[in-house]
């Protein structure tokens, strides 16, 4: 199951990708040298965006669930995932970088707004956003 997710170029991302080329917003993709390979990296803001699936980042929304089988390893999987998120982000705030998190579901449900909220987060100089 597993072999058939992917982690780069997945719907949400290559949306919200598009959405901001189209606003003039030009970064870089999965920068392997940075803690955690952003989806994007927009240099001239120091912004890193994480574009997170609601059930492999166990966000908590409608789209979040646990597999009924094998019970222990999606527990250890889903806590894994989620602490190497809080370190990722504190080790890219350390570097000096503005953390943008972008939920699967808020790119479903009300795309328009979530663009106009990470342009705005991008254009501030707030030091994270959750989305």
């Amino acid at each position: 199951m597993m072999q058939a997710v992917h982690s780069e170029d997945t719907r949400p991302e290559l949306l919200v990708r598009r959405a901001l080329f189209k606003a003039g917003l030009r970064y870089r993709l999965h920068r392997h040298d940075l803690p955690g390979s952003p989806d994007l990296f927009i240099l001239k803001y120091g912004v890193v965006v994480f574009i997170n699936g609601c059930f492999w980042h166990q966000h908590g929304c409608k789209f979040t669930s646990r597999p009924k089988s094998n019970p222990e390893f999606w527990n250890e999987k889903f806590t894994n995932n989620m602490v190497r998120d809080i370190k990722t982000n504190w080790k890219l705030s350390l570097q000096g970088y503005r953390v943008a998190t972008i939920w699967e579901c808020s790119v479903k449900n009300d795309f328009d707004h979530t663009i106009e909220r990470l342009k705005a987060f991008i254009a501030s100089d707030e030091e994270s956003i959750e989305i």
